[in-house]
């Protein structure tokens, strides 16, 4: 694909990704609640010192990260919108970064086919096109695990150095802790990262290394500090959140299942409940055909994904994602016994970038074996789009911000937040 034409098929993808993010949920308590913390921020020109809301112990997570992200937005521009647009800027390119990545070690798959995969299956648009904190937790966690692997032994090809992949393992880590409860995922990642690197660097080189995560960390966590000079006894309780829960090991198949979704079409995740996908279907019949036909997509994708370690290859970093894989699905299922809740997708949907990655690897192994793959590829990408152009629809009607834009724009003009609506830490009486 030449210079142009990529150009020109990235700046139409961002165009349907804003529209897109724009069209979505807006009025549902717990985006309603993210914007809030940016609104709140902005309009009282105060500093967020806690984020989102942990709502199972009525917690917040602390640091200044997620107010920030939200309403500096508004800073350009006064206009509802902003948010929306800031977070599909760092999401796009996070995800430009995911997709030249995988270019670059799955050479079986177009190229073409490869970004528009990673920026319109169901789970990228729907977790990283609107104002929830998953959407900016997978948008850093990208940079994490691309530098993840760029520093383990996956391959030869290396476009990042080892310094700088340390610097934004350390970086998004204590970035991603100011926005999601599963940024503690990542620890195991860099132990591993800095075991490998002493194996095949020795000492110096890692001591050096070290050093430059644990910078990384500090910068990430400059937001923190106001947080740390004046906390809340009450709302920083998020440790509170860990509990033993043994119910857990009875959902080994769902995490599995789950986890794995995350490369799919998974569309009965993102219309909602079973009485919104029947209004969905209800309102946009044209769009019926293209449910079931993904639907069906999304089961076979995920028994392939599975089935897939079964397959003898010869591609050493095939099996070298197989691995990784199996460690990250094996991880995520121990941190459950330490959860309060059951295994929701969202609560650990950050991980989002290995299943990704490794779904190419299939794909380019399917293709190998059955030239008519690609032509079926084509049919589930344009099918996918169809389905979201009506679900789009749907939801600019229903669940956008242009429900009640005029409200949003009346608590800019008058900063008052509350016009939009209450913080639930302003019912619980502390937090921000």
């Amino acid at each position: 694909m030449n210079r142009k034409n990529l150009f020109l098929l990235l700046l139409a993808l961002f165009i349907f990704r804003v529209i897109y993010g724009l069209c979505s949920e807006f009025w549902f308590p717990d985006e309603l609640q993210i914007y809030l913390i940016g609104l709140k921020s902005f309009t009282t020109g105060t500093w967020p010192t806690y984020g989102p809301d942990v709502v199972y112990t009525n917690t917040q997570i602390p640091g200044g990260l997620q107010g920030i992200l939200v309403s500096a937005g508004f800073y350009i521009a006064r206009l509802p919108e902003m948010p929306t647009l800031i977070v599909n800027i760092l999401s796009f390119a996070s995800l430009s970064l995911l997709a030249y990545y995988i270019t670059r070690r799955v050479k079986g798959v177009p190229a073409w086919m490869v970004w528009v995969l990673c920026m319109t299956t169901p789970w990228t648009l729907y977790y990283s096109t609107r104002v929830v904190n998953p959407s900016y937790a997978i948008a850093l966690a990208i940079p994490f695990f691309i530098c993840l692997l760029e520093v383990l032994p996956m391959s030869k090809d290396k476009f990042i150095s080892p310094v700088l992949a340390f610097f934004v393992m350390g970086l998004t880590t204590t970035m991603i802790m100011q926005l999601h409860m599963s940024w503690v995922l990542l620890l195991p990642y860099a132990g591993v990262a800095m075991l490998f690197s002493y194996r095949m660097a020795g000492l110096k080189s890692t001591s050096v290394r070290v050093l430059v995560y644990l910078t990384g960390l500090i910068v990430g966590a400059l937001t923190l500090i106001p947080t740390l000079l004046h906390p809340d006894s009450q709302a920083g309780k998020v440790a509170s959140n860990i509990v033993f829960n043994w119910k857990n090991a009875g959902n080994i198949i769902t995490i599995l299942t789950r986890y794995w979704s995350f490369a799919s079409f998974e569309v009965p995740y993102v219309m909602g409940n079973s009485q919104e996908k029947w209004e969905v279907m209800k309102e946009q019949m044209w769009v019926t055909p293209f449910i079931f036909l993904l639907l069906i997509v999304g089961f076979v994708q995920v028994g392939l994904f599975i089935l897939s370690y079964f397959i003898k290859t010869d591609n050493e970093e095939w099996k070298k994602m197989r691995w990784l894989n199996l460690f990250t699905f094996l991880l995520v299922f121990a941190s459950f016994f330490f959860s309060i809740k059951g295994p929701s997708s969202h609560t650990f949907c950050m991980l989002l970038p290995l299943p990704m990655i490794y779904s190419f690897y299939c794909y380019e192994w399917l293709v190998s074996k059955k030239a008519f793959v690609i032509k079926v590829l084509r049919i589930i990408i344009i099918s996918g789009i169809f389905f979201h152009i009506g679900l789009g629809i749907y939801n600019f009607h229903h669940r956008s911000l242009y429900k009640d834009r005029a409200k949003v724009v009346e608590a800019l003009e008058k900063k008052d937040y509350k016009i939009l609506g209450e913080r639930r830490s302003d019912q619980l009486g502390y937090g921000y």
